[in-house]
């Protein structure tokens, strides 16, 4: 079963990874036990070719990756996928017609206007069979919208309503900027706001997730489909910690 399958059908959890660009993480997260690895190439310091390779190690172990591209563009959607990433996600979506763009750039014909170019997404094959690698690639890409603003909650029914749309995952840290109330993420009437997401998923069938703290996928545990709680500097930091409190107790 794809990542696309297990989203529909259950909880996936994967780490959140913003500078641990090698292949040592892309195995360990996998040993461990996680569904897949999500890259941030909008705030991390991840180049292309680096991802590339580590996408490429991924794929050959049936690992999945998400990254998260800097901003709504072609180039940005397409070249990701062109490396061979499962999963796109575009932040800051706020509207139908970004959506729209997001599916139309993700997905092949007929779904969308995919440009097609065979690489990394094909697993470096010998050109031909585009028909059967189209719609192979069509049912295993996820086209993941960001909402993190107030404006992207209100068209959040709109936004899901486009063909091509797999999944909804919420920024919490900039939906409580958008609010005016960036210090408490746990505030009452952002959980709301998380909420009508939560439910216009389940109206439409599609999963959704939050990128944040535990407390908060715990709030939300009964709704989510895909779980982003820890990430490679927090999961470091914990280590680092707990090595010198051991040290500390000897």
């Amino acid at each position: 079963m794809n990542l696309k399958d297990l989203m529909k059908n259950g909880k996936v959890k994967g780490v959140f990874v913003k500078t641990m660009a090698f292949p040592a993480m892309v195995i360990l997260t996998q040993q461990c036990g996680m569904d897949f690895i999500f890259y941030d190439g909008e705030h991390g310091i991840l180049d292309e070719e680096r991802l590339h390779d580590l996408m490429v190690l991924g794929n050959c172990n049936d690992f999945p990756t998400i990254v998260r591209v800097p901003e709504l563009s072609k180039r940005e959607v397409s070249r990701i996928l062109d490396y061979g990433a499962t999963g796109v996600m575009v932040p800051m979506i706020e509207t139908k017609e970004e959506a729209e763009k997001l599916a139309g750039w993700s997905k092949y014909p007929p779904i969308g206007r995919r440009s097609y170019s065979s690489g990394a997404n094909t697993h470096y094959d010998s050109s031909g069979a585009h028909s059967a690698n189209m719609v192979e690639m069509n049912e295993r890409t996820i086209a993941i919208v960001q909402i993190e603003t107030v404006r992207g909650i209100e068209n959040i029914e709109e936004i899901l309503s486009v063909d091509g749309i797999d999944a909804i995952i919420v920024g919490p840290c900039d939906l409580a900027n958008s609010m005016g109330n960036p210090d408490d993420l746990m505030d009452e009437k952002e959980l709301e706001m998380i909420q009508r997401v939560s439910d216009a998923c389940k109206k439409y069938q599609k999963p959704w997730g939050i990128i944040g703290k535990m407390n908060m996928l715990r709030y939300f545990k009964d709704d989510l489909s895909i779980l982003i709680g820890a990430d490679d500097l927090g999961i470091l930091r914990a280590g680092l910690k707990n090595a010198v409190k051991e040290y500390e107790e000897l």
